[in-house]
């Protein structure tokens, strides 16, 4: 069975470890201190076989020059993306046990939804990860919807950032930077309804607003639509475990 351990979530910054029985260590996204994150994985920098970067936005990508230079395996396809001038190269690279295929998380047109400071569009992917103790998991943040579909997914690590109706509407450039690029609970429920399968155990929603989201009410309105599956909050340190349910115990 898999744990993911919330290092880190929210806008000082973002990373999560799955963690395989075997000890292997997956992380998504550094965008916390080297420090913060060798703390969260109890300092076993040496069983980490990978790490998957969804885009180049600090509070996701703070230290991966530091775990570059330290040897780990970076996969970012943001900078493939910018390197082959706006190709999308979609492969699945194999980190060990693991296996993570990148997806593009622009609109149906082809657009970006995330932007940089100056305005400029911000390349961003989710991620579809699969390992034998887990079975399949999505991670996907930083996104105004996500236009693809997927089949008998398991788990869901999903950035659910703001609640429409807690939107200061007064402070217009603050509203502006929420609603572009960020995914709202009910969009979010919309995505988990229209994947919804019999096999999903878990949504974990991260990277929340602390000045536009509510916890509580979060919880509720994606339990409505998650039929059973376990739905939660990721909180720092907080830790799940991740089954596969179509493994066989004998």
């Amino acid at each position: 069975m898999m744990k993911l351990k919330c290092i880190a979530t929210g806008s000082t910054g973002n990373t999560y470890a799955l963690i395989s029985n075997t000890g292997e260590i997956l992380l998504l996204d550094l965008g916390v201190s080297e420090k913060t994150i060798k703390k969260g994985i109890d300092w076993k920098i040496s069983n980490v076989v990978g790490a998957v970067i969804s885009h180049g936005h600090k509070d996701h990508s703070l230290s991966v020059e530091d775990f570059k230079l330290m040897g780990i395996p970076i996969h970012a396809p943001y900078i493939q993306y910018a390197q082959h001038e706006g190709i999308h190269r979609y492969h699945t690279i194999p980190f060990s046990g693991f296996k993570v295929k990148a997806f593009d998380l622009t609109t149906i047109d082809g657009n970006w939804t995330h932007t940089n400071a100056n305005g400029e569009p911000c390349p961003i992917y989710g991620f579809l990860i699969t390992h034998k103790e887990m079975g399949r998991m999505l991670y996907i943040t930083d996104c105004e919807v996500v236009k693809w579909r997927f089949k008998d997914i398991n788990h869901i690590l999903l950035g659910v950032n703001y609640d429409k109706d807690l939107i200061d509407r007064d402070n217009t450039g603050k509203a502006n930077h929420v609603f572009s690029g960020h995914l709202s609970i009910d969009t979010a429920c919309d995505f988990v309804k229209a994947n919804y399968s019999d096999s999903l155990q878990n949504v974990i929603m991260c990277h929340l607003s602390a000045e536009s989201a509510d916890r509580d009410s979060f919880i509720e309105k994606m339990k409505k639509v998650a039929c059973g599956a376990n739905v939660d909050v990721a909180e720092r340190n907080k830790e799940w475990l991740l089954a596969n349910p179509n493994e066989c115990p004998f």
